[in-house]
């Protein structure tokens, strides 16, 4: 026996550069072999990360009110180095010893590290690569085309706005590099609007035009911001920004040869979305494999997650988002985001945020970083807010004034837009993994981007109390919210997924929106309504009274329809 080596993380070994590194020899974690023990431990692992964080995350719920990516980021706190720290109870470490029979060395790993290694690869390739898969998925060109000039303008504003207040408060209170301040500001550039989505479902109010350039908006701002940090890797690789971060391997040397193959990532991913894609889907389709449709969707999001970063140097989100992008023309039945959703929501999802939270160590934040946190959770604040009222007053210049927005929609508008949810956690990642930002500037953006998600509830429901206070119009008092409820036989998930059928027969299928828990939300324009699915409440329409009614009825026809087809 030579050495016994110990590695607490295992991460892009060709990010140390020209750092000494112990080659593992080749082969030998699988030849080895595992032992049933190992793998009993992984899975207790496994399960006691999964069940903790989602327990937890239920708990701040239910007892705090918070929002279920908030509860579970702070279960991954809990369990993590910040309190708990399952990582290091007696049953996780135990050693996992690999012998290389050639040299007679052995290697030893903290089985501990080998599980939260694990975790952490498949959050940054598969949860992560959904996410944003589900993203592109979800932005439908026609509606973006529709959410008018407002949505638009406080989507654009909304991702560059926080970039220009964030990394100026990084340059002046923290002193931070150029690299350093435009790639804090891009963390928080993204929306994550499953959380105010939910609360103004919650609160009826998603008939507000507030409400439904919100979707628009947030869609948009994602988009901004995935594309902001690619052209930000690119410049970075390209040493644009002056030193590279410490550990960061680029493999250009010139800006010329970075953005060409940035150019060149793009005009290959464009190629297969638009000839490649369809013309699988079709063929799958005509020849009745459409079961195949949802592992194809998956295969070809990692390979576009993959060939963005391999090819054109970009960040792997962004070939995730177009994959989902190019998909959703012409996957029209949903047939991939039905077969991956599930799964990912319940399982993966989870173990990402709850890996989030343990990565973060509360304990090493003094003082001053707290009003560091405090500071970004300002800026983060104000400048969506500030974005949106930017927009409105624009708006309301070139407008007539019964196209007019008040201001009070205006809050409410900004104040819906104000928490960064998986986008932003999934940049910070990234940013922390090729040293743009350091530990503690990462647990300090981790905090400020919960606290957003705490504090979008509690300006909605201000701003919700002022409003309803003040009468409404008649139109708006056409606007009712209808409970269909759990429906014991037909089922309310099976129910959804009628009406969503018989739309799309119709041609009145507009957007379908996925959010955690299982909820999901269609958007029908035409129609001014907005139906939801909750597992807890069943299906819910929410808008115009008559336009309601006239839904109930074509979906209630077409099952007739359907039924009366049956024959004994």
């Amino acid at each position: 026996m030579r050495w016994l080596w110990s590695v607490p993380f295992l991460y892009s070994m060709s990010l140390l550069g020209d750092i000494d590194t112990i080659v593992i020899p080749e082969g030998l974690l699988t030849n080895t072999g595992l032992d049933a023990h190992f793998i009993a431990e992984f899975a207790l692992f496994v399960a006691t990360v999964l069940f903790g964080t989602l327990l937890i995350g239920k708990l701040c719920k239910y007892l705090f009110k918070l929002p279920v990516i908030a509860g579970q980021i702070i279960g991954g706190i809990i369990l993590g180095p910040s309190l708990l720290n399952i990582r290091q109870l007696s049953m996780f470490i135990h050693p996992a010893i690999f012998v290389d029979t050639a040299t007679g060395n052995l290697y030893s790993f903290v089985s501990s590290d080998f599980f939260v290694l694990f975790i952490l690869v498949v959050s940054a390739s598969i949860t992560v690569g959904y996410l944003l898969w589900s993203a592109g998925y979800e932005t439908n060109l026609k509606s973006l085309l529709k959410v008018g000039l407002i949505a638009v303008n406080a989507g654009i504003l909304g991702a560059v706005m926080p970039i220009a207040m964030i990394g100026g408060l990084a340059y002046f209170l923290l002193n931070s590099d150029i690299s350093q301040m435009l790639g804090l500001g891009i963390v928080f550039a993204a929306t994550s609007v499953s959380i105010p989505i939910a609360m103004l479902f919650a609160s009826h109010k998603m008939h507000l035009r507030s409400s439904q350039a919100t979707l628009g908006a947030a869609i948009i701002d994602d988009v901004v911001a995935v594309v902001l940090l690619s052209i930000f890797l690119i410049f970075l690789q390209a040493g644009t920004f002056g030193a590279l971060p410490t550990g960061y391997h680029a493999p250009e040397s010139s800006l010329g040869l970075a953005l060409g193959r940035m150019i060149m990532a793009f005009i290959v991913l464009f190629i297969a979305g638009l000839y490649v894609i369809p013309h699988v889907v079709k063929g799958l389709h005509k020849r009745h494999f459409s079961h195949l449709i949802g592992p194809i969707a998956f295969i070809v999001m990692l390979l576009f997650f993959s060939g963005a970063e391999l090819i054109g140097g970009l960040a792997g989100i962004t070939g995730a988002y177009f994959a989902g992008f190019f998909h959703r023309q012409v996957d029209t039945k949903n047939h991939a985001e039905k077969i991956m959703s599930p799964f990912v929501n319940s399982l993966l999802l989870p173990l990402f945020l709850g890996s989030i939270g343990f990565q973060v160590d509360l304990k090493i934040l003094t003082l001053s970083s707290w009003v560091i946190v405090g500071w970004l959770l300002i800026a983060a604040v104000f400048s969506k807010v500030l974005s949106t009222y930017c927009a409105i007053w624009f708006n309301n210049w070139i407008c007539l004034p019964k196209a007019r927005w008040s201001w009070l929609e205006g809050y409410i508008f900004g104040a819906s837009m104000v928490p960064r949810g998986e986008v932003g956690l999934v940049v910070a990642s990234i940013l922390r993994n090729s040293g743009v930002i350091d530990f503690q500037m990462y647990v300090i953006s981790i905090v400020a981007i919960v606290l957003t998600t705490i504090v979008s509830p509690i300006m909605l429901s201000i701003g919700f109390a002022r409003f309803d206070r003040i009468a409404v119009s008649n139109k708006e008092e056409k606007m009712v919210t209808v409970t269909l409820g759990m429906l014991p036989i037909i089922g309310a998930n099976q129910l959804f997924e009628m009406i969503i059928n018989v739309l799309i027969a119709d041609s009145q299928f507009s957007s379908a929106i996925r959010f955690s828990e299982e909820r999901q939300i269609l958007d029908l324009k035409k129609y001014n309504v907005k139906i939801a699915y909750s597992p807890d409440e069943g299906v819910i329409l929410e808008g115009d009274k008559d336009q309601i009614a006239k839904i109930v009825n074509l979906v209630k026809k077409e099952i007739i329809k359907d039924v009366g087809a049956i024959q004994a």
